[in-house]
This record gives C-alpha cells, sequence and structure tokens, in this order.
C-alpha cells in the first residue's frame, strides 16, 4: 500500500507533528553534536543512502523533494540544498518513519555514535540553514500536555532536536494542531537564531522557523491560564560553548553535483579593448614552502617548463606577509599577525594619492566592521534600534573592529594584485579558496559569512582544478603556483552559473581600481571581470565596471558633484570601451538612487547587486559630505548591513580620504597598519605597472 504524504489529504493525516514533539527532549546536558562537520557535501540522493536502515522510504521521498524543489530555488540555495530542508518538513504515515522523526529522535539520544549515518545529511542540511539569516522573533510551539515541571521559572534548558515554530499564536489553537480545549501548553520563544524556512518547506502556507539543534534556552515565566492552558516563556541565550559544531567551509570537500558550464575566457572578453589590455605576468605565487629554488619548475611532456617561481620575475620571494602561513598545523596567521613582517615599499607614491587609496581600505574595513553587528538585521528593527556607533558583538560575535568575508576578499584580491604585479584571475581564485578553506586575510582565522554564490563558484574552481591538474599531467600541490601563460589562458576561470548577480562581487571591488586608476580604461574592463568570476550575471560585471569607473574618477581628483553627475556615464562611454550598461545599471548611473526618502523610496540594503549598488550610492549622495552619516545611514538600511556600508565605504573612503575618516573609528579597525600598509603596495605596484605600460608598445 503506497503511503500517504501529509498533504494528500489534510482531513486524513494532521501534519502538525513537528510543531508538537517537545515532549522526546532530554533537557539536560549532552555530548556536542559534532563529526558531520569534515564530511563532504554530496548531493541529496547520496546522502540519504546510509538512512535507508532508519527511514525506509527515504529515497522515494527524497526523490519527491527534488521534484517540489523551486527551480531555481529561493535564497540562492541549490536544488539538493534546498530539497534537504523539503525533506525534513515532509510528513507522511506511519509517523515513526518521518525523516523529521527518526532524526531528531537521533539527536536526543544520549549515544552519539547513532549520529555517524546521519552526517552526509546534517551536513548538507545545516549547509543550507547557515545560509539562511538568522532571525531574531517571537515564536510559538505548543504540545498537548502539562509541561511545567520540565521548565521551572529561572532555569535553563537545551533543544537537542530541530525546533519547529510558527509566527503566530493563533496557528496552534487551530483544530489541526492543539485546538483550543483540554490539557495543552504553549511556549512563547524569544529567538536570536531561527531560520525562516517557508520558501525550502514542503507546506508553503505555513510560516515555519526552524531552530537549530543544540540551542540554549533560559525559562522567563510559567503561567496557567486556566481551562487546561499553560504558557511557558523561553528566552534563547548564547551557552559559553557551541553546542553544535558549525559547518565547515573546507571547499575541498565538494559537491557531485555540477555547478554549471564552462563561460568564455576572461581574455576574451578583453578583446574588444584589446589595445589596452595588459599583459598576463608570468611572474608567480609564492610558494608557501620556506625554501624556494631560483627556478622551480615541472617539466612533463605536455608541458616541458612551467615556470613555478623564479627569482628575477617575482620581487616577492622575500614578502612572506603575501603568503599562507601557520602558527601551527592547524592555526594560521592572520592579518594582524603579519604585520610584523611587513616592510614599507622602496618609494611612497603621491601623498594625495596615496591618502585616497588609504581611505578606499580602510574605509570599506570601518563599513564592514559597523555593520557587522546588525546583520541580517531587518529595516524595521533598525529603525526602532538604528546603528549609532561602532560596537562589537552582535550577529558573529566579533570584538569592535573586526571584519567580516567583505574585506577579508578585498585582502585577497589586493595580496594576488601584488604578489602577480598584475590582473591575473585564476591567483585571485586560489587566494578567495585559501580564505575558504583556511581562512586566509580573515579576522578570525577562519572563513565565516560567505555567501551562497561565492561558496559555489570557489567549490567549482577546486573542482576544475582538479580536472586541469589531471588532464595536464600537473603534481595537485603545483596546482596554486600556476604561472605559463599558456595554462593561465586555458584555464577556465568563470566558475559561476549565468545569472547569479550577489553583491559579492561588489564588496571586495576596491583593490583593482585603486591599482590601475591611472589607466581608467583598463580598471573599468578589470572591474567588471573580477566580480564576474564568482558572479556570472552580466548585472555583476556592470555593476563592477561601473562602481570602479567612480572609483578611479575619485582618484583622479573628481569632484563629487562629478561622481555624482547623472551623465557621468555617457560622458565616459570610452572608459567602458564603449560596452554599454545593461538597463538595470544604466538607470543606477542616470541617478536612481537619488531619492529623498531613502527606504521609503525604494532603496534597499539587499544581497542583490543591481540593489547593493543603488544603495551604496544612496548612502554616498546624501551623506552630507560626512563618512560617519554615511555609513550609518547604509547600515540602517537593515540586511546585509555590513556589505551595503563596505560598498559605501571603497567609494566614500576614496573621495574623502583617510585623514577625514572618524578618528573614532579609526583606531579600532583590526589589522589597521597590515592594511595601510597594503595601501602603500598597492600605490607602488599600481604605479610602476601604469610606468612599465607606458613604456611598452604591447599595450
Amino acid at each position: 500500500m503506497a503511503k500517504k504524504y501529509s498533504n494528500d489529504d489534510d482531513n486524513d493525516f494532521q501534519h502538525n507533528q513537528r510543531f508538537c514533539d517537545m515532549a522526546g527532549e532530554p533537557c539536560r546536558m549532552l555530548l556536542p553534536i559534532q563529526g558531520y562537520e569534515k564530511k563532504p557535501l554530496v548531493s541529496l540522493e547520496d546522502a540519504v543512502e546510509p538512512l535507508v536502515q532508519f527511514v525506509p522510504d527515504v529515497k522515494r521521498m527524497a526523490y519527491v523533494a527534488k521534484m517540489k524543489c523551486d527551480n531555481p530555488p529561493a535564497d540562492h540555495l541549490s536544488k539538493d540544498e534546498s530539497a534537504s530542508i523539503i525533506l525534513y518538513s515532509m510528513e507522511w504515515e506511519p509517523q515513526e518513519e518521518c525523516l523529521y522523526y527518526v532524526l531528531n529522535a537521533t539527536l536526543r539520544a544520549e549515544n552519539r555514535k547513532k549520529l555517524v549515518p546521519w552526517f552526509l545529511y546534517l551536513k548538507l542540511i545545516l549547509t543550507a540553514l547557515s545560509k539562511l539569516p538568522p532571525l531574531q522573533r517571537t515564536v510559538y510551539r505548543g504540545i498537548k500536555s502539562d509541561m511545567r515541571n520540565y521548565y521551572k521559572k529561572g532555569e535553563t534548558v537545551i533543544w537537542w532536536g530541530f525546533s519547529s515554530c510558527t509566527t503566530t499564536q493563533d496557528v496552534l489553537e487551530n483544530d489541526q494542531y492543539l485546538g483550543s480545549t483540554g490539557t495543552r501548553t504553549f511556549f512563547t520563544i524569544e529567538c536570536i537564531h531561527g531560520k525562516d524556512i517557508q520558501q525550502h518547506s514542503s507546506f508553503r502556507t505555513e510560516d515555519e522557523v526552524l531552530l537549530l539543534p543544540g540551542r540554549q534556552f533560559k525559562v522567563v515565566s510559567c503561567l496557567n491560564q486556566s481551562g487546561g492552558l499553560y504558557m511557558i516563556q523561553l528566552r534563547e541565550i548564547e551557552p559559553p560553548y557551541s553546542l553544535l559544531e558549525p559547518v565547515s567551509t573546507d571547499a575541498s570537500k565538494t559537491s557531485k553535483t555540477a555547478i554549471g558550464k564552462e563561460i568564455q575566457s576572461p581574455y576574451s572578453l578583453l578583446k574588444p579593448v584589446s589595445k589596452v589590455v595588459p599583459k598576463i605576468s608570468k611572474a608567480s605565487t609564492t610558494n608557501p614552502s620556506p625554501i624556494i629554488a631560483p627556478m622551480d619548475r615541472i617539466c612533463n611532456e605536455a608541458n616541458p617548463t612551467i615556470f613555478m617561481a623564479t627569482i628575477d620575475d617575482n620581487l616577492f620571494l622575500d614578502k612572506q606577509w603575501l603568503n599562507l602561513q601557520y602558527h601551527t598545523a592547524d592555526r594560521i596567521k592572520k592579518p594582524a599577525e603579519l604585520e610584523h613582517q611587513m616592510e614599507s615599499p622602496p618609494e611612497l607614491a603621491d601623498e594625495k594619492q596615496l591618502d585616497r587609496i588609504k581611505g578606499s581600505l580602510i574605509g570599506m574595513a570601518l563599513g564592514d566592521a559597523v555593520g557587522a553587528h546588525v546583520e541580517y538585521r531587518p529595516y524595521e528593527y533598525l529603525e526602532q534600534n538604528p546603528v549609532k556607533d561602532l560596537v562589537g558583538g552582535g550577529t558573529w560575535g566579533l570584538i569592535k573592529g573586526q571584519f567580516t568575508d567583505d574585506t577579508s576578499m578585498a585582502l585577497c584580491l589586493a595580496m594576488s594584485l601584488l604578489a602577480r604585479h598584475d590582473f591575473v584571475p585564476y591567483d585571485q581564485l586560489v587566494r578567495y579558496k585559501w580564505w575558504h578553506q583556511y581562512g586566509y586575510m580573515s579576522s578570525t582565522g577562519s572563513c565565516f559569512d560567505i555567501d551562497a554564490a561565492t561558496s559555489q563558484s570557489l567549490e567549482e574552481f577546486s573542482r576544475r582544478q582538479k580536472s586541469f591538474a589531471k588532464n595536464h599531467k600537473i603534481p595537485v600541490e603545483r596546482l596554486d603556483f600556476l604561472s605559463d601563460a599558456r595554462l593561465l589562458e586555458d584555464f577556465k576561470v568563470y566558475c559561476s552559473p549565468k545569472g547569479v548577480a550577489g553583491n559579492g562581487a561588489l564588496m571586495r571591488l576596491a583593490p583593482v581600481p585603486l591599482f590601475f586608476y591611472g589607466s581608467p580604461e583598463i580598471a573599468v574592463e578589470l572591474s567588471g571581470i573580477s566580480g564576474q568570476i564568482t558572479d556570472g550575471d552580466t548585472k555583476a560585471y556592470d555593476a563592477c565596471r561601473y562602481y570602479g569607473a567612480l572609483i578611479c574618477a575619485a582618484l583622479n581628483d573628481y569632484e563629487k558633484s562629478d561622481l555624482l553627475d547623472k551623465g557621468f556615464y555617457k560622458k565616459h562611454k570610452h572608459w567602458f570601451g564603449n560596452i554599454s550598461l545593461c538597463d538595470e545599471i544604466k538607470k543606477i548611473a542616470e541617478g536612481s538612487y537619488q531619492k529623498e526618502g531613502g527606504y521609503q523610496d525604494g532603496i534597499r540594503g539587499k544581497g542583490y547587486i543591481v540593489n547593493a549598488l543603488e544603495a551604496a550610492l544612496w548612502a554616498f549622495w546624501s551623506d552630507e559630505n560626512s563618512f560617519e552619516k554615511g555609513v550609518l545611514a547604509a547600515v540602517n538600511l537593515g540586511d546585509d548591513t555590513d556589505t551595503t556600508a563596505a560598498i559605501y565605504g571603497q567609494l566614500a573612503g576614496a573621495y574623502y580620504g583617510y585623514k577625514e575618516l572618524p578618528k573614532k573609528w579609526i583606531k579600532h579597525v583590526y589589522a589597521k597598519q597590515f592594511i595601510l600598509n597594503v595601501s602603500e603596495w598597492i600605490a607602488y605596484e599600481g604605479k610602476k605597472w601604469s610606468e612599465t605600460k607606458r613604456s611598452s608598445s604591447s599595450y
């Protein structure tokens, strides 16, 4: 007999069990949930393979979940990730064979070895949930039982299973759930890390919020409402140690699912403006090994000479601060810990230009740090609780002044430009991968806050590297240090599917226009390419081109009125190689962001690159010539607060200059001296590149 799904006929099966299963919670301390994070990220089909013995019909239900999945899924999730949440929310008879039921029983069991078969599925669903913004609000769940003896006022309890909640108490009073008579306990929960899974649920009409396993709560009150109804109020709190190991960011363990088809080489994109295209440098990144031979190369039949590093060609063999370095095998050196290794360049750039370069990079880090505290908070919350200063804690629990992924990726890009003395997309992706896998250039020593588009692109890059090594007979350990121009030309660096247009492409942009500002046509084109290697949509390419042009103009002493001129694009169309901007970005270039009402007039601090560009320019346009006001305005738009403010900071910092940034904030910037030194090297290397370009007949 075929099993009945809960949404086959709501009268035959009431799909309320997920919201009412807290009776199985042990409410006591168990061993933390860990081990799953070391597993690879695989397809849903592979993830459920070990579960057949516990959930007999799980393969068929996984197929149904995949078929129910949107195409493409919401929130930039992959189809496997979205389907893993759908599968969790599905209910069928008998209840004891539902995946959510068996999984939660296992999570609540004292024997943690029982979790091992679930590791692949846990990795998939927790990865998916990690990409949804944390939700802070009051949610509800309940049970047809008196739970007062288990929840005493003032005590702390732990829920070890996934906890399905609803956003309105009325839902629980529905006869389909707990009804309005008999013994009932309603839980009112003030959550801080909930996940809104409505767009990835089997029941789209339900406003389901999912609480992750291992969450800790304080019992605030326990009330007898008469008529058999009891109300228990819980407040989610942060335990001193995580009881659920965070999802690993090891990109070397990738999904078996392909992430999109190959896209053309960046060098072919450059052909329309080939007369101003820089040559691809043969200089290599430096090998992290402490010993580097004067000429280290691989010889094989396919490639007789692949130069990996040469003393003559690479100025930075002694610049260890460019490298991936460790204190111990598992503890990376963070940017602030590399400061003592740095030295100033042989000569400093023009003081005014250097002040603008420093202003752009520090301005970006400041915007990032101010916004990190309230990342993912909605506008409605910030309207009532506006950010007024730089503080620590908040969403990521950072120290005051620490930055997130925005600045980390920008530093990776800067390190690539300095190591290669040029624009080499392959090397940029290598360094992003180092950040993703090892925490390179992270303020905390680990990758966090990575967006879905970037994560998928870097996983695809890692997959392509391995395939490339096999096809060209290159040792895997040499892959991150390719310098042969033929191989760099052959490698497909566009690692994103078409249609991806996240703000991650724009948040890291600044080093490119800061390095190449002396040649605006080149700077604009390379700005576009720098974004499109991880975000494949034309809108990402054009947003980066336009913003790169504005930063170039700021470095070339344009007035603010010129930067905000609605005719800026038309007046500088030659900077864009006469390649028109797409309609969405052209509209912004023509002044769509110049709206007095800000949020009320449609300005949004969202993850979509069009929204992000418009929001950052609105903040710059309306900041009354105050960097501090502009950052706070960008942050208080809500949602992706750190990225909107970091994008604003790149342009505003370049225009106002380092000396005009708020001193009360600057002193707290994490790795400030490192970033300032990087600024000096960008100015020096960028100037050298321009001089080489002018003296070379090949440009």
